[in-house]
């Protein structure tokens, strides 16, 4: 599934059958890569993240989040969210300084939260591939 398919759609928690935010980006990490968390706008008081342990299913209408996805600890995620606050037209740089192009799109299996690919504005990078995420640019090994 890539990011751009999933922004903007809804949240629900599946014990109050109510919207909790909705899909504004996602908090990823690298080795391995994978999404540590959605970043949400919010909607009826929900949290900005719902960390992936409380993502139930991601279906074409809606994300369902599990009961007390609301009450998650955000703490351990705020360096991560931070940096990945905005990735989309962010700068890719290679781990040698070379400057590859910007984010298009981040593809990621929405069962497992594994980041299955980076869409640059210059190629497709795979996620093994992927270094760090910071607030300035990602980066990645080329060979």
């Amino acid at each position: 599934m890539l990011l751009s398919e999933l922004t903007d759609r809804p949240v629900m928690d599946t014990t109050e059958a109510q919207s909790i935010g909705l899909v504004d980006g996602l908090v990823i990490a690298p080795g391995p890569a994978r999404v540590l968390a959605l970043r949400m706008k919010k909607t009826n008081g929900g949290g900005t993240l719902l960390t992936w342990q409380y993502v139930h299913a991601i279906g074409p209408d809606a994300v369902m989040a599990r009961v007390n996805a609301r009450e998650g600890d955000d703490a351990d995620l705020d360096e991560h969210a931070t940096a990945c606050r905005h990735l989309i037209g962010r700068r890719v740089l290679s781990d040698r300084g070379t400057e590859i192009g910007t984010l298009r799109d981040i593809d990621f299996d929405a069962e497992s939260g594994r980041v299955l690919s980076l869409l640059t504005s210059a190629d497709t990078v795979p996620a093994h591939a992927l270094v760090g995420v910071g607030s300035y640019a990602v980066v990645v090994r080329k060979s």
